[in-house]
């Protein structure tokens, strides 16, 4: 792992980690392509070969489970764990419960404009399970779905052998999730963006995933909404004096074991702090139950950067736009930090927490999305309805500037429409 020193490597560590993430896109890019277009081909055929290949289904199976399914496998889990999904929902839940808009009314002369937020109608919640289950990403999607009116939620799921996780089921039964879908992956993305087969279509997709589901995400904006680019994890912590090298070390071993593209680094005022660090992971690593993972997470993406100037590395950071990011030390420098999906500040706020039980939403901006967009929400299930009524005296008022201004853009029938409303309030 290599020890960057910003003053001298300023440039060279931005292209490491920003050319790094579009050198990922770019090999990603042709297979999900070549996904896309056996889906719109073959349809419901290339859903069930896909997940027979790629998640060792036995035999084809049902895409959709039935209630029976989700009920039994949600029976595995036990009453203790099931009080502890129950409580995550409830935190999640109580910070989420504020941010639906408020609906406005503007008025002036012969003018309202009336703008209140509408829920869309039908969302999906992804949530990743190729290599490990994700019930809480359930609970973070669906939750601010339901506040802010969703009428109908779906949710699918990467099925290992067919079967899905009981935590996930769990965590759709709590909810009163009934549509509940055996699918991952960018062939899941694309099945829900066009309705293949028995898989609805669906607004708006929700959900983080590895790089595959990010670039379909990616792809299929336009044809339905999308909460955001949620690739790979990314985390980025700033000491700004030294702090305990075994609870950093198991920070970044906490992100990099979600995914072998995951992104973690370390920038620390101290080169004898940033030693201590790497020489805790070194001791650590082999504790990880997921060791593979973790490790070349580390080999290919991690990196520790010695700062002289606490300016300069919160520029850097600034610019990379990570999607987590820890502060530990002088807290009063976060007012110059805006553009990591989610800032956890002091040394008793580790993103893990934020993961499970802080109530926030985990569902974040990945890959530099932070700098433009940030996480989810109520709103993101939402859009804002606007209802517009001029009458004739806003007409006599404004309509020959509005005319004026259509003779300068060229678009005659703008000016003959506006006219005609003139003309029609005229003969009244």
């Amino acid at each position: 792992m290599k020890v960057w020193d910003i003053e001298k490597d300023y440039d060279e560590l931005l292209a490491f980690i920003i050319g790094g993430r579009e050198k990922k896109r770019s090999n990603i890019r042709t297979a999900v392509e070549e996904i896309r277009r056996r889906v719109r081909g073959e349809g419901e055929k290339a859903l069930v070969e896909f997940s027979t290949n790629w998640d060792g289904w036995a035999r084809p199976l049902s895409l959709k489970l039935s209630q029976e399914e989700i009920e039994e496998g949600a029976k595995k889990v036990s009453k203790k764990d099931l009080a502890i999904l129950k409580g995550m929902i409830r935190n999640v839940r109580a910070y989420h419960k504020g941010q639906k808009g408020k609906k406005r009314v503007y008025k002036r002369n012969g003018l309202m404009v009336r703008e209140e937020f509408v829920p869309i109608e039908r969302a999906l919640v992804y949530v990743p399970g190729g290599t490990a289950p994700y019930p809480s990403s359930l609970v973070m999607g669906t939750v601010p779905a339901q506040l802010a009116g969703v009428k109908e939620i779906v949710v699918t799921t990467p099925a290992r052998n067919g079967e899905i996780n009981p935590y996930i089921l769990a965590a759709a039964m709590l909810l009163g999730i009934k549509g509940v879908y055996r699918l991952g992956g960018a062939q899941a993305i694309y099945a829900f963006s066009y309705g293949v087969g028995s898989v609805p279509r669906v607004d708006m997709i929700v959900g983080p995933g590895n790089a595959y589901v990010e670039e379909a995400k990616r792809d299929v904006y336009g044809q339905v909404g999308i909460d955001m680019l949620a690739g790979p994890t990314e985390l980025i912590i700033l000491c700004t004096e030294p702090f305990s090298p075994r609870a950093l070390a198991w920070d970044m071993f906490s992100q990099a074991e979600h995914d072998e593209m995951a992104s973690v680094g370390l920038f620390s005022s101290s080169k004898e702090h940033i030693y201590d660090v790497l020489k805790s992971i070194e001791k650590y690593v082999g504790l990880n139950k997921r060791q593979a993972i973790v490790e070349k997470a580390l080999k290919e993406n991690a990196f520790l950067v010695h700062y002289r100037d606490v300016d300069k590395a919160i520029r850097a950071i600034n610019t990379i736009a990570p999607e987590h990011m820890e502060l530990v030390g002088d807290e009063k420098e976060e007012k110059k930090i805006y553009y990591p999906g989610i800032i956890y500040v002091g040394p008793h706020t580790p993103v893990a927490m934020g993961d499970y039980y802080i109530g926030t939403n985990h569902i974040l901006p990945t890959g530099g999305a932070g700098r433009f967009t940030a996480g989810l929400s109520v709103d993101r299930f939402t859009k804002r309805k606007v209802l517009v009524k001029t009458d004739r005296r806003f007409l006599d008022r404004y309509g020959k500037n509005a005319v004026r201004l259509s003779e300068v853009e060229g678009l005659f029938a703008h000016g003959e429409s506006i006219k005609a409303r003139k003309e029609l309030a005229d003969e009244a």
